[in-house]
């Protein structure tokens, strides 16, 4: 039986986490040895607790802090890493790293004649002061890259390392109950899933709020309420917007939402698949995403939402209201929105993840390209609609 060493820094309920999960039972599934190094401090149960048929090695990292108190804890945590894969790796084993955070994994990997498979979902390295040291590990080190888009592909340069795309997809489970209450709930609410960042786009939602007094908000932030609390110190919230914290279940929140909004600085953070965006379009739920990143290959401007930086908040004010104001067009980018939402599927993720990992597959190269074009298909249509108004 052949062993995957899998690593992931943080186990939160962050989108990378989520997609983590899904490789990781997929390739469970395929009856692989998996050892799992995690963080197993963290407050809130992440989507990485509780996986059946693997192993936990789990690690002390503090995810928040002041600056010092959060530098020594990661290079604890990359040395703890480095031990552990040291210790559980042999030659010919393979280990799968979740972002570039870990690099202590790579290069115990290195010494021990382990491959090195990275997945990387995002642009944004956390840990500023480590950001070159992570990169170049992952340059000098990875045989195979696997990207969560095409954006994040173009962002990185591996000249040694096999690459491919595997569009990230959504637990089956989530897609049949969004397929069965999408047309329950209110529908009133304006919603966006946020992390407690300052580039995360909170304080453009407050604005936005208090633009549209009569509008009901609701802000998911990842992080506890003493996190939150903390956070909004000093900062006047408007009456109109209920903050809750990591959450469990997410689905009563799209089922009230209207319209589900990521308004987060591309020049600094920008999210390569935001995970609550496409779980919004499985609910037939339009969006608003920045104008880049990643979620311009979810996103078509004025078909299945609107493409549009959360700095210019009265544009965003008005595609909101127009959507909520007008049904005919709702319905229109509803539907829109639930055809993207289904072209991600759990099968596709799932066969491509073991193709990575797996030799013998059927996976085929016609296969591949297949999916490809249909994962592309936003994209490819913005780019159609451009040319056509020009």
């Amino acid at each position: 039986m052949k062993k995957i060493i899998a690593v992931h820094l943080t186990n939160d309920r962050s989108g990378n986490t989520l997609i983590f999960r899904e490789s990781l039972e997929a390739l469970a599934g395929k009856g692989m040895d998996i050892h799992l190094i995690t963080n197993g401090n963290s407050h809130t149960p992440g989507y990485l607790t509780d996986l059946s048929d693997i192993q936990y090695h789990y690690i002390n990292y503090i995810e928040r802090g002041n600056k010092m108190r959060l530098f020594f804890s990661f290079l604890l945590a990359q040395m703890s890493i480095f031990f552990k894969v040291l210790l559980l790796s042999k030659k010919g084993d393979k280990v799968y790293i979740n972002t570039l955070q870990p690099f202590g994994a790579a290069w115990a990997s290195r010494l021990k004649g382990a491959q090195i498979t990275y997945h990387i979902h995002e642009t944004a390295i956390q840990h500023a002061a480590f950001r070159k040291p992570m990169l170049k590990s992952a340059q000098l080190l990875a045989h195979q890259i696997v990207y969560a888009s095409r954006f994040v592909q173009s962002q990185f340069e591996f000249r040694n390392a096999e690459k491919r795309v595997i569009h990230s997809c959504l637990p089956s489970t989530f897609i049949q109950e969004a397929v069965l209450h999408a047309k329950h709930g209110t529908r009133k609410t304006i919603l966006m899933v946020a992390k407690l960042e300052e580039e995360s786009g909170v304080e453009e939602l407050m604005e936005l709020a208090q633009t549209m007094p009569k509008a009901q908000f609701e802000l998911v932030i990842e992080g506890t309420y003493k996190e939150i609390g903390d956070y909004f110190k000093g900062v006047m919230v408007p009456n109109n917007v209920m903050i809750y914290d990591a959450q469990q279940n997410l689905h009563p929140f799209y089922q009230r939402a209207a319209v589900v909004v990521n308004l987060s600085h591309a020049a600094y953070y920008q999210e390569t698949f935001d995970v609550s965006i496409l779980q919004a379009m499985s609910y037939g739920r339009p969006v608003i995403v920045p104008l880049a990143g990643g979620a311009n290959e979810l996103v078509a401007h004025g078909w299945n939402g609107y493409r549009i930086s959360g700095h210019y908040i009265e544009q965003v004010r008005k595609h909101i209201e127009q959507l909520m104001n007008n049904k005919p067009l709702y319905a229109d980018m509803s539907c829109a929105a639930q055809l993207v939402a289904s072209q991600f599927k759990p099968t596709q993720f799932r066969q491509q993840v073991e193709d990575v990992f797996m030799e013998g597959t059927c996976y085929t190269p016609t296969k591949k390209q297949e999916v490809a074009e249909v994962l592309l298909y936003p994209a490819a249509l913005q780019e159609y609609l451009n040319t056509a108004l020009n």
